[in-house]
C-alpha cells in the first residue's frame, strides 16, 4: 500500500492516529493492523464509512452513496480533530476531505490535507485527484510521474519530498 509508505515516515508528534477505511475494505483494514503492529508507536483507531462508489457503480448514482458516506465522515473528522489528514486514492477519501474541508471553512478546525496519487495514473490524474486539485481542497498533492507533476504544476513529485 503507498500510503503505508508514506507513513512510515511520519514522526511521533502524529499520534493517535485514526485510519479511515471503506467498510467493505478488508484488506486495508488487516494491512493498518500489520502496519501498526510492526510500528508499535501510539495509538490507533480505524474507522470505517460507507464506500462512496463501487467499482463499476455510475457517476449519477454514485452521488447519493457518496452524501451518505459524507454524514459519516462529517462525524469522524470531528471527534479525530485531525491536523493532518493524508488521503490517497478510491472515492472513500472524497467525503472526508469534505468533511475536514468543511470544517476548515467554517474556522472550526485547520487541518492540513495531503493527497496521494497512485502509482497507476502517469498520464492524468484520478477522478478523486481531478475533484481535489481542480477544486482546491487539498494543501498538497503527491504524485508519482514526472509527466503529471508537468501536466498538473501544483502537484509535488515523489521525489521532491525531504
Amino acid at each position: 500500500m503507498e500510503m503505508l509508505e508514506l507513513l512510515k515516515n511520519l514522526g511521533e508528534q502524529y499520534n493517535p492516529r485514526c485510519y479511515v477505511v471503506a467498510d467493505t475494505d478488508h484488506m486495508s483494514i488487516d494491512k493498518v493492523k500489520e502496519f501498526e503492529d510492526v510500528r508499535n508507536s501510539g495509538t490507533f483507531n480505524i474507522c470505517t464509512i460507507p464506500r462512496s462508489r463501487e467499482v463499476g457503480q455510475s457517476f449519477i448514482t454514485a452521488v447519493p452513496t457518496t452524501l451518505y458516506s459524507f454524514l459519516f465522515a462529517l462525524s469522524i473528522v470531528w471527534k479525530a480533530k485531525p491536523d493532518l489528514l493524508l488521503v490517497n486514492g478510491p472515492g472513500s477519501c472524497i467525503p472526508v476531505v469534505f468533511a475536514a474541508a468543511l470544517f476548515d471553512m467554517l474556522r472550526l478546525r485547520d487541518t492540513v490535507i495531503i493527497y496521494e496519487e497512485s502509482i497507476c495514473r502517469v498520464e492524468t490524474l484520478s477522478l478523486s485527484g481531478s475533484i481535489l486539485y481542480f477544486l482546491g481542497l487539498a494543501d498538497d498533492i503527491i504524485v508519482q510521474w514526472k509527466q503529471l507533476k508537468e501536466k498538473y504544476p501544483r502537484t509535488i513529485l515523489i521525489t521532491e519530498l525531504e
